[in-house]
This record gives structure tokens, C-alpha cells and sequence, in this order.
């Protein structure tokens, strides 16, 4: 190949189902920061985004035999919006277990202190959530309490679904200042530090 010749991104990908690790790395070039600054963007964390969009090109070149892909841009880009989808559900669901777990008292042994902890949780609970501007609660409600998925709450809303994913994160971020206490707690308890 003639180092001035640009390949397309079609022409990078058959080279890289034939195992060119050349091509791959050339095609991460081209697409690595546009992939990482979308999940910094949604998340403003960086490590997550790294993180992401080292997985979406590492899955890119295990699948690398099998994959039917056309647009490279545009599958890059949805395998991150993906990952970033399903990372925000596993947060949700993890932290979901962790208040389960505070408020059904695992100190059976002392009732009073197990009560008056569950009450403070509660309190900050409330706290976070009246912190969160009306919009974010309400989605952080319908994730929450009603067990919406983004794409519903997207309808139901009638709003994007990455206007969805920005309130969720916002919950987030609300929630974990609340409860940052409360959480350490229960995950040294359970063993998770």
C-alpha cells in the first residue's frame, strides 16, 4: 500500500477481518476521540469514556470475522451510546441494591439503630430527589419507581433519547451527593471496597 493513499473505512474493515492489525489501528485513529468526547460529553467522566470506547474497539476486533458493518462511523458511534445506555442501568440497579440492603436493616441485631438508620436514608433520599430540577426527577421517577426504559420515557416524554440518558446521569450525580455516606456504609458492610 502506498502510505499516501487513503484508504476508505470499507477498505480498512476488510483488512481488518483478514486479521491487519495495521488496519485496525489506523481505523481506531480515525475514530477513538470522536467515540470517547461522546461518552465525556453525557457523562463528563473521563475514565468512563475511556473505558467505554476501549471496550467498543476491542468487541470491534473480536467480531472482526463476523461483522457486517457499513457504516463504520455510525455503528462505532451506537455501540457507544449502547455501552454508555447499559452502564447507566447496571448504576442504577447498584445502587438500587445497595438502599434495598440499608433499608431492609442488615443489623437485625439492633432494631432501633437499624430504624433510625433507615429514617436518615430516607431523609436523604428525599433531599436528593428535591435537589434534581423538575425534569430530571420526573425521569428520574419514571426509571426509578415505574421501571421505564430510556426509549420509553423518550416517548412518553416526548423527548430525545439522549435527553433521557442526560437526566439520568443528572440523577445520578444528585443521588451519590445525598447518599454518599449511606453508600460507603453499605458497601463496606457488604464487603464491595
Amino acid at each position: 500500500m502506498n502510505n499516501a493513499t487513503i484508504e476508505t473505512d470499507a477498505e480498512l474493515l476488510s483488512r481488518i477481518g483478514k486479521d491487519d492489525q495495521a488496519a485496525f489501528e489506523e481505523l481506531y485513529r480515525r475514530y477513538w476521540r470522536r467515540c470517547y468526547m461522546q461518552v465525556v460529553r453525557r457523562s463528563g467522566d473521563e475514565t468512563l469514556a475511556e473505558d467505554i470506547t476501549q471496550n467498543v474497539f476491542l468487541s470491534l476486533w473480536e467480531k472482526r470475522k463476523s461483522l457486517r458493518i457499513e457504516q463504520v462511523g455510525a455503528y462505532l458511534f451506537s455501540a457507544v451510546r449502547f455501552r454508555f445506555i447499559t452502564y447507566l442501568k447496571a448504576q442504577l440497579h447498584e445502587e438500587t441494591y445497595a438502599l434495598h440492603l440499608l433499608r431492609n436493616g442488615r443489623d437485625s441485631q439492633n432494631p432501633v439503630e437499624t430504624s433510625m438508620r433507615i429514617k436518615e436514608l430516607n431523609d436523604a433520599i428525599d433531599k436528593g430527589v428535591a435537589m434534581m430540577p423538575p425534569k430530571t426527577k420526573t425521569i428520574y421517577t419514571l426509571s426509578r419507581s415505574e421501571h421505564y426504559s430510556v426509549k420509553e420515557i423518550a416517548n412518553k416524554l416526548n423527548l430525545s433519547e439522549k435527553a433521557v440518558e442526560y437526566h439520568i446521569t443528572q440523577s445520578l450525580k444528585a443521588l451519590r451527593i445525598a447518599l454518599k455516606d449511606f453508600l460507603a456504609v453499605v458497601f463496606l458492610f457488604q464487603g464491595f471496597f
